[in-house]
């Protein structure tokens, strides 16, 4: 535990001012060649009211940190037809998740001796319901309507941990961090159960023509939230021949934990060469309100799409253009730095942990991107052999601008994140063999290079500064899997993930402080991945009357707000 002093010294802790008594005249321990001066360390060890982690961790610390996650789902429906030609279907599900953390091999730097050395940091829990209707009319064989109806509700709970890991102790005042060392644990000030209902109602209507050489379709949702009101959004699009175009509006809402999260993490910052407490805090929160925080509001769209379409029966090819223009897009702010003025005062307010929080950042609304790119989808069965084969490529291409950023609540880091942490590129292609009751896939995928700045050296991404500047390399990655129909809808499948276990390029700042490749790897950056998966799938099909054959309602019948594309690990 070094002094704020860029490591010259040790902290030392004086057990006699924690207690409000007098100082008991600690030595100052000075550091050359990251070695304390063993004679001052060594009178700090034999004076009983001075301190020194170092007694307790003679070689430093790395905290270790990890989580049990537990994720539940239930998805049940029903869907049928009437005597009249409506065709209908009924379907709800429910999904939990919870997170509990814990870190060991750490401390409360702010307990001084006393602090325990592992940690209950505490739990996240989201949890969703959802009921949906949908009923579909042919009134032709031109004509189609289909509306329906949506009900959810989401919660989003912070559940507190041990007390020792997010106390402030006695030794804050002396500039020892508080809270867990890595991560501070959850407090009553950070715990709460949030939640919000939304329901929605849309109405959708298609035209075809007879011999099926053009259609157009139009849909309308409204949508009222909880906390937000009444949205209504649309959607138009069309075909003719092999050419289609859509455009349509989308809206998004702020979830419960982007509004309420809150969590103070060490990281490193490569501007300083060394770990600090970030803090990302509601919006609304005071120290938030310093920078320009307010409460969130919901992100608007307006999307346009323009391709092609071909189908030869064997082979298949989609090309499309899109657009997608977001208006108070929900994302986070630069991290800012807090003076001392606005610390102490912080911590007059209430806000104990700003003592050892060296910088905030909160999601905001004050800016808007545009991204735009094209989607190319593929496929081939070749009919020499049988069916038996399909050849499959895809390839994607996005460009994300911001493209107003008035209210200055993003930074230079920011801004290239929003355009460069992402791959630009990537694409796949696939082979599956199907031989008898087997299937064999194998899938090269291809992702672009992206920018990572806290892998980097703490500069702004240039095109052309490469590892230095954190701009990574992009890497193919190969994925193979077999699996075998065991009948009554059971599948056994086995296979591997990156199976020629491929990794980023090693961080220019892997030696500093531990993090051999970048966190943002869009492939992830644990190496091979091999797996054993059993799945079963049933469906049952009720009827009422005696009505034609069941037909599906339009695709995209319901509009979900729309999002820029992102490449996917």
């Amino acid at each position: 535990m070094f002094s704020i002093d860029g490591g010259r010294t040790l902290l030392i802790a004086d057990v006699l001012a924690a207690e409000g008594r007098r100082s008991a005249e600690c030595p100052t321990v000075a550091v050359t060649g990251d070695v304390p001066d063993p004679a001052a360390l060594q009178e700090v060890f034999d004076d009983p009211n001075c301190f020194s982690f170092q007694e307790l961790f003679p070689g430093g610390f790395t905290p270790q940190m990890g989580g049990t996650a537990t994720d539940a789902s239930l998805v049940a429906g029903v869907r049928g037809s009437t005597a009249g030609g409506f065709h209908w279907d009924l379907s709800g599900s429910v999904g939990a998740h919870r997170t509990d953390l814990f870190i060991h091999d750490t401390i409360n730097a702010s307990l001084g001796p006393a602090s325990p050395t592992s940690f209950d940091i505490g739990a996240s829990r989201q949890r969703e319901v959802n009921l949906h209707f949908d009923v579909s009319y042919a009134v032709s064989d031109r004509v189609n309507l289909a509306a329906g109806a949506e009900w959810r509700d989401e919660q989003y709970a912070l559940i507190q941990g041990d007390r020792a890991g997010w106390l402030v102790g006695p030794y804050a005042r002396q500039r020892f961090t508080s809270g867990a060392n890595g991560f501070f644990g959850y407090g009553p000030r950070q715990s709460g159960v949030w939640s919000r209902y939304n329901v929605a109602a849309y109405g959708d209507l298609e035209l075809s023509d007879a011999d099926a050489a053009w259609t157009l379709g139009t849909a309308i949702r409204v949508e009222n939230f909880e906390d937000f009101g009444t949205t209504a959004n649309g959607k138009v699009s069309g075909r003719f021949r092999f050419v289609r175009a859509s455009v349509s509006s989308g809206f998004r809402a702020p979830t419960p934990g982007q509004q309420n999260g809150f969590n103070i993490a060490s990281r490193f910052d490569p501007t300083i060469g060394d770990l600090v407490n970030h803090a990302l805090i509601p919006s609304i929160s005071p120290a938030a309100q310093l920078r320009g925080g307010l409460p969130l509001g919901p992100e608007r769209s307006v999307n346009y799409t323009a391709g092609v379409v071909l189908d030869t029966g064997p082979f298949t090819l989609t090309a499309d253009y899109f657009r997608i223009d977001i208006s108070d897009r929900i994302g986070i702010t630069s991290n800012f730095l807090l003076t001392d003025a606005e610390i102490a005062n912080l911590v007059a307010g209430g806000f104990d942990a700003a003592e050892s929080v060296r910088n905030l950042r909160f999601f905001t609304n004050a800016f808007a991107t545009r991204s735009q790119g094209i989607d190319v989808v593929s496929t081939w069965t070749p009919l020499a052999l049988r069916g038996n084969t399909v050849v499959s490529a895809v390839f994607n291409h996005t460009d994300t601008r911001v493209t107003d950023n008035r209210k200055g609540l993003l930074d230079g880091r920011r801004l290239a994140e929003y355009a460069h942490s992402l791959p630009r590129t990537r694409g796949n292609v696939g082979v599956t063999q199907r031989m008898g009751r087997a299937r064999l896939l194998g899938r090269l995928s291809y992702y672009g290079g992206w920018y990572d700045h806290d892998s980097g050296r703490g500069e702004i991404f240039v095109p052309s500064g490469g590892l230095a500047q954190g701009f990574f390399a992009g890497r193919p990655i190969l994925d193979l899997e077999v699996s075998f129909d065991l009948g009554r809808g059971t599948t056994l499948a086995g296979g591997g993930q990156n199976v020629f276990d491929t990794y980023s390029q090693v961080s220019a700042r892997a030696h500093w402080f531990g993090e051999r490749y970048s966190e943002y790897t869009p492939w992830g950056y644990s190496g091979a991945y091999f797996y054993v998966r059993v799945g079963y799938a049933g469906e049952t099909d009720c009827r009422a009357g005696l009505g034609a054959g069941r037909r599906d309602p339009p695709a995209g019948a319901i509009i979900p707000a729309p999002r820029p594309r992102r490449a996917r690990r």
